[in-house]
């Protein structure tokens, strides 16, 4: 190799990124990353409201099978140890529906200790919560009836954050805000309406408590009235 060759040959340098280079990327990718976070924030505050809603609209609906799961077991009236069906109408301190219902049913395979078959009592009342504002929706169970002293039985909470509980009994005709079976010759109700309402502690847009109303409407197998022919009732 030559002297003029050697001397033709330019240098190799390498090329870096200038400082300005280095701050505009630094600040696309935080420019970029504070907008994914934003969007990933909003995304997963829509989805805890979602489950939030559906959750608490699911427990109101739980809680309302339930109930008509048990007035549908009721058992006929007429009985030694099945007597009166009762329902109450009432207001809570609010002034809003707080209705009571008593009446006697079958056990089933679900129910724990007593025998399958065998008859007790039931009341479903709603009773100031334990746990703040509020009521909760209690179920109260006597399984002894047949026992020479009757004590008062504890009570079972099928849900909690009640605002509003309304039972309605069809007798064929219309609807009544009130049943008492020994008043119409010891019959069930036709059919019942149970209208459940629970409170939550969000807020609508125009400032009212976010509430989650249900409403089911069951026939009472047991019953011996007919549509359309109404029962007269003893005075």
């Amino acid at each position: 190799m030559t002297e003029s060759q050697v001397s033709d040959r330019k240098p190799t340098t390498r090329k870096g990124f200038t400082l300005l280079e280095v701050l505009v990327a630094a600040t696309m990718t935080a420019l970029l990353t504070g907008g994914l976070y934003a969007a990933l924030a909003a995304t997963f505050k829509a989805y805890r409201n979602s489950n939030e809603e559906v959750g608490n609209f699911r427990g109101a609906e739980l809680a309302a099978d339930f109930v008509c799961a048990e007035l549908r077991s009721a058992a006929v009236p007429n009985g030694i140890l099945a007597r009166a069906f009762t329902g109450a109408d009432g207001d809570g301190a609010d002034g809003r529906d707080s209705d009571t219902v008593s009446f006697y049913r079958i056990a089933d395979a679900t129910d724990q200790d007593v025998c399958q078959g065998d008859i007790m009592q039931v009341e479903l009342a709603c009773e100031p919560s334990s746990q703040g504002a509020g009521m909760d929706l209690v179920r109260t169970v006597r399984r002894n009836l047949l026992a020479q002293v009757q004590y008062d039985m504890p009570g079972e909470v099928l849900c909690r954050n009640v605002a509003a509980l309304n039972f309605r009994y069809f007798d064929g005709v219309s609807w009544l805000d009130s049943w008492d079976s020994t008043t119409v010759e010891n019959s069930l109700p036709l059919a019942v309406e149970v209208d459940l309402t629970l409170a939550n502690d969000e807020q609508t847009s125009a400032g009212a408590p976010a509430e989650y109303r249900t409403i089911h409407v069951l026939w009472l197998p047991a019953s011996t009235l007919t549509v359309g022919i109404q029962i007269e009732v003893a005075q």
